[in-house]
């Protein structure tokens, strides 16, 4: 029986973009403030609260953010940091961008997070010469933050983690921006908090805040708020290192006060999709649904990533079926070491749960302004491409 086809693209996720983001919008484009301003103050302010940690300096992405966070540490050539491989190439670029090498583990198959195991060998192997460990918190699942701490602070080794996907992420019901020596956020478009574009990192450290605000905004020990605004006037200010240009704007940040008064909101209708999709694919034999909490980790469902677990489905086909379906889809993430820079330097790098995730995860719509039917939707194209062998692999006679 054929699938009637929906006429509107349902795209991997849309940003949820409402009146009350306008107002803030128009809020700051009417108060002359559309650079570093007042609202970026007032976004830190509320984020670093929102964490429960007494710093949180915003970015204009979490790729500045990470690299910040890993420059104001000091790391550079000679210098090894431990990274997953399951994560978008940001986590591993900003450490070759420093001239260090980046030491690439395998992913726990079942929750896509780094291998605690994998990282101790790396410092039994490296010792001293491992500056930075890396942990992501994939789809938003912290990682054994318990594990990683002890791993840490046994070894004097500075952790980072890349909470990108993880805004309204808790482990041991508290906000994962508090652990760490920093946690480097994501407010992308389509992110569970988005400016747009952008980033935070958070930290308790006040020597680690004010260097990336330094480094973050020209190297400079004031930005322009506090040089040009009529509470701060001092233009007369000299660069102390030679810094980037890294900063939010309060275009962005305005954005991001609004999405904060709706994180309640935000969060709930996530954690009820997924709930709804997981409800869907019970009984989907075919399909491995993803880990969405452990014993002390919930998160705020930033994707939604299914394993195809019947081998004879060939993953890239079922996305281009899907697409007939005017179904997006996406992949996170394709393993960093083996995409072409890092797989032509490092060669000799294998990591078997991530390659064989590599042809088997699939991340489907998810978002807050899709509705359960988008999700049945969704369910039904999987279940007749899979009942129609649409995407099976072809075999050859």
């Amino acid at each position: 029986m054929a699938m009637e086809i929906r006429k509107d693209f349902l795209s991997l996720a849309v940003p949820d973009i409402t009146s009350a983001e306008k107002k803030e919008v128009m809020e700051a484009l009417d108060s002359g403030w559309i650079s570093v301003g007042p609202k970026v103050r007032e976004f830190e302010k509320q984020f670093a609260e929102y964490h429960n940690v007494k710093h949180a300096v915003s970015t204009s992405s979490c790729t500045t953010a990470l690299f910040l966070a890993a420059k104001v540490l000091g790391i550079g050539k000679g210098d090894y940091v431990i990274i997953p491989t399951i994560t978008w190439q940001s986590t591993a670029n900003i450490v070759e961008q420093l001239d260090a090498t980046p030491l690439f583990c395998d992913v726990n198959r079942d929750t896509l997070n780094i291998k605690a195991e994998d990282v101790e060998n790396y410092i039994r192997q490296y010792g001293e010469k491992v500056k930075a460990i890396i942990p992501v918190h994939h789809s938003g699942l912290p990682a054994d933050i318990d594990k990683f701490t002890e791993i840490s602070q046994s070894h004097n080794i500075p952790l980072i983690y890349d909470a990108a996907h993880a805004v309204f992420s808790s482990y041991d019901n508290k906000p994962v921006g508090q652990f760490g020596d920093m946690s480097c956020f994501s407010f992308y478009a389509t992110k569970n908090l988005t400016t747009g574009d952008g980033g935070m990192i958070t930290t308790n450290n006040d020597e680690l805040a004010e260097l990336c605000r330094i480094w973050s905004y020209h190297g400079l020990p004031k930005d322009s708020w506090k040089r040009y605004s009529a509470e701060n006037a001092s233009p007369h200010v000299q660069c102390v290192v030679p810094g980037y240009k890294f900063n939010l704007t309060d275009m962005q940040a305005a954005l991001g006060l609004a999405q904060m008064k709706r994180k309640e909101e935000l969060l709930a209708k996530r954690n009820e999709l997924v709930e709804y999709y997981n409800d869907l694919f019970k009984d989907t034999d075919w399909i491995q649904r993803p880990v969405f909490k452990t014993e002390k980790g919930q998160y705020g469902n930033h994707v939604y990533v299914i394993k195809i677990i019947d081998e004879d489905v060939d993953r890239d086909i079922l996305m281009q079926e899907l697409r007939k379906f005017n179904i997006g889809t996406n992949l996170h993430f394709y393993p960093v070491h083996k995409n072409i820079y890092y797989e032509n330097k490092y060669p000799d790098v294998k990591l078997p749960e991530s390659e064989w995730l590599m042809n088997r995860i699939l991340s489907i719509p998810l978002c807050t302004k899709y509705s359960r039917e988008d999700l049945e939707y969704t369910s039904e194209c999987l279940e007749h491409i899979y009942r129609n062998r649409s995407a099976h692999s072809k075999i050859l006679v």
